[in-house]
């Protein structure tokens, strides 16, 4: 008889997902408790007692509990994934989260990375090499998220943390980008908290990242020296997660969650960047349904931009790292720059939070 290990991934990732939807029926449960304690026309000292119970012992309880609710549900997630990944090396079906060129998923970044290699990284194909000018504009107009042009290479992951990083505080791009005397460039990233300095020479990959003009900017350079960081070849930052590039650029310690509500997400961004990750096709990951918005990208990292009042409600504004203006599909859909959405669409497309603290 065969002995199976490991789990089954469908019914792990539903349980994890059964998780992440009690934690936000609970929290939506307390919330209207709260209220309801706070408005009610009862008067004297058993309300007063009652009242001071409710905000002392049982709604810490019930914040407690929905907190352990989302932990389990990001530990069922990994579990999960990580079951497919184990599952596809031993010849299983497995979650392809690389997937196509703009995808970004996948990745595993706990190997050789962290290093400054001699050279240029292998273009892996997406060559040829492309000059870099002189000098590249690093002024906060240049800055900005919008001017992130992806193109041709699956690394949304990097270019969504790499954006956040910089609509928080663009100084801390300038202070870590050295244009050196004979014309190449040193980035400093980190490994492990601890920085490290990696210098590439003035000419970036074809496929790259660009500004929307299609001209090599300073996103183009950061991409080649993570290139080369992350195991010296262009392939090697095909697919990922905003949290691994949070700590290679910041080097502080990133978070990874479930979407949560917009107003915990205005929080996260009052902290520091944020990146967001949209739900996957069904067949490459089975957490949840498929995007629901024709407009949004699924397997795909966005920039958190802004969270705020619109219309008489809560929005948050999101940046697709493929650049402004509408993207036009094979099947007719245009997969849009940027885009305000209500708490019910951003929960119907987006699963995953990275978030990082602030450099300023």
């Amino acid at each position: 008889m065969r002995t199976m290990f490991g789990a089954d991934v469908e019914a792990l990732a539903g349980l994890g997902s059964s998780f992440a939807e009690s934690a936000e029926m609970l929290e939506t449960a307390r919330r209207q408790v709260d209220g309801i304690v706070a408005s009610a026309g009862w008067a004297g000292p058993d309300a007063e007692e009652f009242r001071q119970d409710w905000s002392r012992r049982l709604a810490p309880a019930l914040t407690s509990c929905l907190g352990a609710l989302r932990d389990n549900a990001e530990v069922l997630r990994r579990n999960a994934e990580d079951q497919a990944r184990t599952s596809a090396a031993d010849g299983g079906s497995g979650l392809d989260r690389g997937g196509a060129p703009w995808a970004g998923g996948g990745g595993d970044r706990s190997g050789d990375g962290g290093k400054d290699r001699p050279g240029n990284p292998d273009l892996s194909g997406h060559g040829p090499w492309v000059d870099v000018p002189p000098t590249i504009p690093l002024d906060d107009a240049a800055l900005d998220p919008n001017m992130i042009n992806q193109q041709g290479l699956g690394d949304c992951w990097l270019l969504a943390g790499l954006g956040a990083v910089a609509r928080d505080d663009p100084q801390f791009i300038r202070d870590h980008m050295q244009l050196n005397a004979d014309g190449t460039w040193t980035v400093t990233m980190y490994k492990d908290g601890d920085p490290v300095e990696i210098t590439v020479e003035p000419e970036v990959a074809q496929d790259g990242v660009m500004d929307p003009s299609g001209n090599p900017s300073w996103a183009s350079i950061y991409e080649k020296a993570a290139a080369e960081y992350w195991g010296g070849s262009y392939d090697d930052i095909d697919g990922g997660y905003s949290s691994d590039a949070f700590a290679a650029i910041t080097g502080a310690t990133p978070s990874k969650t479930g979407e949560g509500n917009l107003s915990d997400l205005k929080d996260r961004l009052a902290d520091g960047p944020v990146a967001l990750g949209t739900e996957d096709e069904p067949s490459w990951w089975p957490f949840g349904d498929e995007v629901d918005d024709s407009r949004v990208v699924p397997n795909h990292a966005y920039i958190v931009d802004k969270v705020e009042e619109r219309d008489g409600e809560l929005k948050v504004h999101v940046i697709n790292p493929w650049g402004p203006g509408a993207h036009l599909q094979n099947d007719g859909s245009d997969k849009v720059g940027d885009m305000w959405l209500t708490e019910k669409q951003y929960k119907e497309n987006f699963d995953t939070v990275y978030a990082v603290p602030s450099t300023r």
